[in-house]
């Protein structure tokens, strides 16, 4: 199969997932970070795949813009996989629409559960849901194998309750980022306005040894190594790839409520 998987990710499970699905098609395996500063995303496979984690109920900002920039797509199979520790919430409908606005369409969108990554779920059972993703990723390369269409949810009952909240949520989190980011209350900002001004909120401690894995893996390029300490720009993702993947554990953050950190075991740090 001619199949291009694209793929964000922080911590690892949307690339653990993007990987799997990839190996299961034959495709290949494409960061969107390093594409995204194109004027235009082209790809000559017939089947194209996005692989990204669910941030504040919705996709995050850069796979949005990644769907804005995506062309040459006429008669292509295009499918879509969320990955997140609660709910999809509006992430695949989100990609579906900014597809849309282009004349491209979301042929099939599917949900994958994986370990949260933002807090510490104490009955979470991280090994019995990766058994589980591995085989919802049998289902997906089936399913995009045989050109089915529609959005699949690994829990649709989930899907279903959550939904109806997710205006509410996003406000919700909107007022969140304002203290996060230091923002003056009410902004008007909605919650992907102030996601980039969250780099405010992140600060490296006395363990911190500048190393600068932090920056290498930023996916965005928001952190600079200045007399050997981080420095946090504007243009954060909220992925949290900076705060997991610190060897020392240095870095902390108010989005962060606990001393929690969280990487996909199969997954080295990039960069």
């Amino acid at each position: 199969m001619n199949a291009a998987i694209y793929y964000f990710t922080g911590t690892g499970n949307s690339l653990a997932v993007a990987r799997l699905v990839a190996e299961r098609l034959g495709g290949e395996l494409i960061p969107i970070a390093s594409v995204i500063d194109r004027e235009t995303i082209e790809s000559d496979a017939n089947v194209i795949g996005i692989t990204f984690p669910v941030y504040y109920a919705d996709a995050p900002n850069i796979v949005r813009r990644f769907a804005e920039k995506l062309g040459n797509t006429k008669g292509k199979y295009i499918f879509a996989i969320s990955t997140y520790g609660g709910a999809a919430g509006a992430s695949l409908k989100t990609v579906d629409c900014i597809l849309g606005s282009r004349g491209a369409t979301l042929s099939a969108g599917f949900g994958v559960h994986m370990p949260q990554n933002a807090f510490h779920k104490p009955w979470e059972n991280k090994r019995l849901i990766y058994r589980q993703a591995e085989k919802t990723v049998g289902f997906i390369a089936r399913s995009v194998e045989a050109r089915r269409t529609g959005l699949f949810y690994s829990s649709p009952l989930l899907q279903e309750v959550t939904m109806p909240l997710v205006g509410w949520m996003k406000r919700a989190t909107a007022m969140y980022l304002e203290k996060v980011s230091n923002t003056p209350s009410p902004s008007g900002l909605t919650a992907e306005q102030l996601m980039p001004l969250c780099g405010s909120s992140f600060a490296a401690d006395e363990k911190c040894n500048g190393c600068g894995t932090c920056a290498r893996v930023c996916p965005v390029r928001n952190i600079e190594i200045v007399d050997k300490r981080p420095v946090w720009q504007n243009r954060c993702e909220n992925c949290l790839a900076c705060y997991n993947w610190c060897p020392t554990n240095a870095i902390h953050t108010a989005l962060v409520k606990s001393n929690y950190h969280y990487r996909h075991p199969d997954v080295a740090a990039r960069g």
